[in-house]
């Protein structure tokens, strides 16, 4: 029986039915005189075996000894959007989960002999770039070449931290490495606002809170000073111990590296950080001395070749949640990224009431925002564990405050070793604009019930009897917050409070407090949901992503890249985040508000 269930579910068998059916029928409708109807179903007998080799079949066979050629630029994005209308904006876009799954799956496959990866203007946090480095390590470490191109004018440290995992790196001769340490900061805008009559009135749980820092001071505290020197410090021991492994450098050459400049490309070739400078079409010759191309083959193409061989058969299925970008509460906004708090609740919903999901693997890469958004995720979390789902959370580049939040009750959380997370507090912000508006002739006058009627009003400040009371409900929310850390990371009252305050950790020191699980990436968490679902280690799993339910010409779909338009890059740039993120980010900034946000740290 199951021998028969398994040949049902291959899809040739099926197509193969069906023309065997069409078939028949035809010939039947003939024998009754229905030659118009029968030469139809004939014709559609052979044209589905037909268009299934050419769309389908054809597309994914490589030749053996085939080389993959993967291109890294511009922004990556951890999933591509699956509405159709999206697909035809973004027919060539590869996001972080196509690049994990080609990759990991080149790494096992005997037809794959090496993969050429083009790296050029890339924008990606340092999360990102060292997972996709392990990845590549990987694959070398299978005996497979690994060839990275340095194409782009200047290559930063993130770019060629991924350059690093291969087991070869080319450089354009005209390239540049722009090797310059790691810094994190953003801008303080207190004189700017002074200078316009805006007062900026925040209040902050608790010291280490630094997300309203840029609207009320002119520098860093020392409490967010101190934490961004400790990731720092995190973030050049990784790149250090990467480096010096991946080429064979001493840990303290690795690290006097990391900060050697601006190096043309015999520069960096003598300081034994590429191999040798060259062309894409150096590359392309080695492999291909004919130029036949038989054997290239572009990473798309790739992608459907693994998902044709790999995706047969019923296997158990583990529901992928993606959280990616600012928290918001409500319902989805027409444009940009960002993790609805309703939308994700019904997401995981949907996921745990599913008889054949057998756990769930939540991505988040967020730096929070919404208070009451971040709380209905949580709950909804809480909710699929009631169902007998079990929760794995794996961190990409951020998950701070609220993003923190929506993953502290889950079951196992592993994060990257650069991943910025914690940022445990609560922050509040209202913009007193009465002096602006006077001197514009602006007045105000309200008829009040009480005094503190007009207190949100941008008309005048808060005083401080509003502050103080407001000061205690806030200090509410960060003891709900920090409990339900205790409760979700088995911790005491203390050892939460200590991980607590407001305090950013990398994914290395937040292990060492107790605020995830292990470090790793998003492969590890999947492998730690397999055993929490008993997935047998021999049987192969589904990965199913759950995705928000778009129209075909949603809205969203059809506006979407304009939040990555000019306007939202400027903003981006000066925050330090994807402009993606910038829209619904803006709209939390401007209402104000109390918020579970981390700072903002341009890198």
């Amino acid at each position: 029986m199951l021998g028969i269930k398994r040949l049902w579910t291959s899809r040739e068998i099926r197509v193969a039915i069906l023309a065997l059916i069409l078939g028949g029928l035809g010939a039947v409708a003939i024998h009754r005189g229905h030659a118009s109807v029968g030469i139809l179903l004939l014709t559609a007998a052979i044209a589905i075996p037909v268009a299934f080799f050419m769309l389908v079949v054809r597309p994914a066979r490589i030749a053996r000894d085939a080389v993959i050629m993967l291109r890294l630029e511009g922004r990556i994005h951890e999933d591509v959007l699956r509405a159709p209308w999206d697909q035809l904006l973004r027919r060539n876009a590869l996001a972080l989960r196509q690049i994990r799954y080609g990759l990991e799956a080149a790494a096992s496959d005997r037809n794959v002999r090496a993969i050429v990866v083009q790296i050029g203007g890339l924008e990606a946090g340092l999360a990102t770039a060292h997972e996709i480095h392990r990845l590549l390590r990987a694959v070398a470490a299978t005996g497979k070449r690994v060839v990275a191109l340095l194409t782009g004018d200047s290559a930063g440290l993130v770019e060629y931290l991924i350059a690093a995992g291969a087991s070869e790196i080319v450089a354009n001769p005209d390239a540049m490495l722009t090797l310059l340490g790691v810094a994190m900061g953003n801008p303080f805008l207190r004189e700017a606002l002074d200078r316009i009559g805006v007062r900026a009135q925040t209040i902050q749980w608790k010291e280490y809170k630094g997300a309203a820092e840029m609207l009320n001071r002119d520098s860093m505290s020392p409490e967010l000073r101190e934490s961004l020197d400790a990731i720092i410090h995190d973030w050049q021991a990784i790149l250090a111990d990467a480096i010096a492994a991946a080429r064979h450098l001493a840990p303290d050459r690795a690290r006097e590296l990391l900060a050697a400049g601006f190096l043309g490309a015999r520069a960096a070739r003598e300081a034994g950080l590429i191999d040798r400078e060259g062309h894409l079409q150096d590359i392309r010759t080695e492999f291909d001395p004919e130029h036949k191309r038989k054997h290239i083959v572009g990473f798309a193409r790739y992608l459907r070749h693994v998902a044709y061989v790999r995706e047969r058969g019923e296997r158990p299925q583990i529901a992928l949640v993606l959280g990616a970008g600012p928290v918001i509460a409500g319902e989805a906004r027409p444009t940009g990224e960002y993790i609805s708090g309703e939308t994700t609740a019904e997401q995981f919903d949907r996921a745990s009431r599913d008889e054949d999901v057998r756990a769930i693997v939540f991505r988040v890469n967020s730096p929070g925002g919404s208070a009451v958004g971040s709380d209905m995720v949580w709950r909804a979390v809480r909710e699929a564990q009631g169902r007998g789902k079990p929760v794995v959370v794996s961190m990409g580049d951020v998950a701070g405050s609220g993003g923190y939040y929506v993953a502290m009750s889950a079951d196992a959380i592993v994060a990257e070793p650069a991943t910025i997370t914690g940022s445990i507090g609560v922050v509040y912000m209202k913009l007193d604009m009465s002096r602006m508006l006077a001197g514009l002739g602006v007045r105000f006058d309200y008829a009040k019930s009480a005094e503190v009627s007009d207190a949100l009003s941008v008309s005048r400040g808060m005083s401080e009897p509003e502050l103080a009371q407001l000061n205690s409900a806030i200090g509410e929310v960060y003891g709900n917050f920090t409990a339900k850390v205790a409760q979700g990371r088995r911790l005491s009252a203390e050892q939460a409070e200590a991980a607590a305050r407001g305090r950013v950790w990398s994914g290395i020191a937040a292990k060492e407090h107790g605020l995830v699980d292990e470090v790793g990436g998003f492969s590890r968490a999947v492998e730690i949901a397999r055993e929490r679902a008993k997935i047998p280690a021999h049987q192969p799993h589904e990965l199913v992503s759950f995705a928000p339910r778009d129209g075909l010409f949603s809205l969203r779909q059809l506006i979407a890249p304009a939040a990555e338009s000019g306007g939202w890059q400027l903003a981006a740039g000066a925050l330090g985040l994807p402009p993606e993120w910038m829209p619904a980010m803006l709209q939390l900034l401007m209402r104000g508000g109390m918020l579970l946000l981390s700072p903002f740290m341009r890198q």
